[in-house]
């Protein structure tokens, strides 16, 4: 539990309730680094990827890719497990391919973002995208 907890804190979002979401971004979007002003304890949505292993020495990797579209809503596909940052990457950008011609929209844009750790003892990697508004 302590190695999913630093994660979340590692990631910025550790003081918040995160709610899972399904992974359709709004039409008109916009996407921001900067990290929402939520007070601690808000109920956030999230489509959040996390990886956690006890094997010493395995690389942990979680993925996060938004795909936009052109006048469209925007699809956000996770994957996370063993491995590094270009396997994951690739199974995201497959995910986010198929997601858009499964609903005859043309893919646009890809934003990735991709988070890896070591296991020492115990350890996890969380990507997110935080859904925010106002």
């Amino acid at each position: 539990m302590n190695a999913f907890d630093n994660a979340l804190i590692a990631a910025g979002i550790g003081d918040w309730n995160l709610v899972k979401v399904t992974s359709v971004a709004p039409a008109g979007a916009r996407l921001t680094e900067m990290r929402p002003d939520a007070e601690s304890g808000s109920v956030v949505p999230v489509v959040l990827a996390v990886a956690q292993s006890d094997h010493p020495g395995e690389v942990l990797t979680a993925s996060v890719g938004i795909g936009q579209g052109n006048g469209s809503h925007g699809m956000i596909m996770e994957a996370s497990g063993p491995g590094e940052p270009e396997e994951m990457e690739t199974i995201v950008r497959r995910m986010l391919n198929e997601s858009f011609m499964r609903r005859g929209l043309e893919l646009e844009t890809v934003t990735m973002r991709s988070v890896s750790h070591t296991v020492e003892k115990v350890g996890a990697s969380v990507a997110a995208v935080v859904l925010w508004w106002g």
